[in-house]
């Protein structure tokens, strides 16, 4: 046994002392101890509440005003941050709290994964199906099944073609199984890879010098020209597909149009201009779905003209005057856009709390609360309940108009407003008058969007063909998904038949000919 020597003395004075020294050494020890617990204990209740602090200011920067200081896109990215932040703020709490209940629990329930998507099952089987509490051999009951998403890397693969050729000893001829037709004679891609780097520029929006980066980290080393070749190659080939996309818009008796800028270089003079990209768009309930690009080196109604030359029908636009050519030739009838006119006054209230801007978005909104109730039913009956709920208050509102416009200054924001309406009044009538015309150009400014966000990225056309020719192509996927394809399904279809299809019968390749794609 052994003893420590600060109790070796015998004398009951010196065991006394030296007891009070250890014990107070002791002592000394417990109370540091003491100490830094209380420290880290406070440092994680700071910790927690910063935590809870920011997970709170990024809740009200997500739901509350702030957010709409963002818009589009930039508004997008924002939120994708935002939420990011919140769930790794929640981790972190999880690992401070782990008796605390997941907050995640009063999330929204997520959706299901799309029954469309692989499944492979993996299977947890009990080595020894025997209770191990009485040893009873184990019923079956049932598959208790959890899934889980998961993502396999792209990847290339080689198809190699093998064609067994065998001779005739007695015609001295060799035969072997032809080739079957490619699209690009004597080239290496398939419709597969080529569907890839057209979804990927014209779709996702990769310039084709990025996707030469990612092909390589995939171990394809394909030079941006050999890209290029093919992007060109296949734009050739859709371009009649695209001819045949605007002979059936033409057909349709109801069309949107928009344009936006969009910058074209000019190789032979080294420079840029700006050039437009415009759209059209079957109206809803058409008989084809149809969304078409054109690309041109300017905003003239030429351009217009050119495009619906032989047209009949009602053209709604955002009152551009580009247009006023083609609709005084007498075939064309104009519908005005309401959204346009509502922005109009938005702005104004929005810059200083305008009372009479007020009161007309208040007059706009009765307007597309009726839309919205008849928006299912047929083009009679909506253009019946348009004339008899709308147009009294479209009177009415018309009414006020011209009374505010004589007590309103006459360079203000809200007499701006105000004469934008009265100039297009008679366009914004049109609506009334046939169920089949929609209230707004919305849909056409949507199918913009997509060129838009694309736009950045690209950041200019090479050249006024290089722009027409991603016109075509974007014409055909941005149709394909208004039909409700996936456009790189589509695609891969097309350019897998298109190689061997009868140019008689390219109708039945377009996006709404009912075919089976994929």
């Amino acid at each position: 046994m052994n003893i420590d020597p600060l109790f070796t003395t015998k004398n009951p004075d010196e065991l006394r002392s030296r007891a009070l020294v250890l014990l107070a050494m002791h002592g000394t020890t417990w109370e540091q101890r003491h100490r830094e617990q209380e420290r880290h204990i406070q440092e994680q209740e700071r910790r927690i509440q910063a935590l809870e602090e920011a997970l709170k200011t990024g809740c009200r920067w997500r739901f509350g005003k702030k957010s709409e200081a963002f818009q589009g896109e930039q508004r997008q990215l924002v939120d994708e941050d935002v939420a990011a932040d919140g769930a790794d703020i929640e981790q972190q709490l999880a690992a401070l709290l782990p008796g605390v209940k997941d907050s995640s629990a009063n999330s929204p329930r997520r959706q299901p994964l799309s029954p469309n998507l692989l499944r492979e099952d993996i299977r947890l089987d009990l080595d020894n199906p025997v209770c191990p509490d009485c040893n009873h051999v184990l019923r079956f009951l049932r598959d208790e099944t959890s899934e889980r998403l998961e993502y396999v890397p792209a990847h290339f693969i080689v198809h190699r073609t093998v064609r067994p050729q065998f001779s005739c000893p007695c015609c001295d001829t060799v035969h072997a199984v032809p080739l079957p037709a490619q699209l690009i004679e004597k080239g290496q891609p398939g419709p597969g890879l080529l569907a890839q780097v057209v979804i990927a520029k014209a779709c996702d929006h990769l310039p084709l010098y990025r996707q030469q980066k990612i092909y390589q980290r995939l171990g394809a080393d394909i030079p941006r020209s050999t890209l290029s070749d093919w992007f060109g190659t296949v734009g050739a080939m859709l371009k009649p597909l695209a001819d045949a996309l605007q002979r059936d818009l033409l057909q349709q008796p109801v069309l949107q149009a928009d344009e936006t800028p969009l910058l074209l270089l000019n190789p032979d003079q080294g420079k840029s201009q700006k050039g437009y990209l415009w759209a059209y768009v079957s109206a809803a309930g058409s008989a084809r779905n149809i969304r078409l690009y054109d690309c041109q080196p300017g905003r003239g109604g030429q351009y217009a003209q050119a495009m619906l030359s032989g047209w009949t029908g009602t053209l709604v636009v955002d009152g551009y005057g580009g247009y006023r050519a083609l609709f005084d030739q007498g075939d064309v009838q104009e519908a005005g856009c309401w959204a346009h006119v509502r922005h109009k006054f938005f702005d104004q209230y929005k810059a200083n709390g305008s009372q009479v801007a007020e009161v007309a978005l208040n007059a706009i909104r009765e307007l597309y609360r009726l839309e919205r109730l008849i928006r299912q039913r047929a083009p009679e009956q909506r253009r019946r309940w348009r004339q008899r709920y709308a147009r009294p208050k479209v009177q009415a509102f018309h009414q006020w108009l011209l009374l505010r416009q004589q007590g309103t200054a006459p360079n203000s924001g809200i007499r701006r407003a105000i004469d934008y309406t009265l100039k297009r009044w008679q366009s914004l009538l049109t609506y009334l008058e046939d169920g089949r015309v929609p209230i707004d150009n919305n849909r056409t400014e949507n199918t913009i969007r997509p060129v838009c966000v694309g736009r950045r990225n690209w950041l200019f056309a090479g050249s006024l063909r290089a722009g027409q020719r991603m016109a075509n192509i974007l014409s055909l996927l941005e149709t394909a998904k208004a039909n409700g394809l996936e456009p790189g399904v589509w695609l891969h279809d097309v350019l897998t038949r298109l190689s061997s299809w009868p140019n008689s019968r390219l109708d039945e390749l377009l996006p709404y000919a009912g075919n089976s794609f994929g």
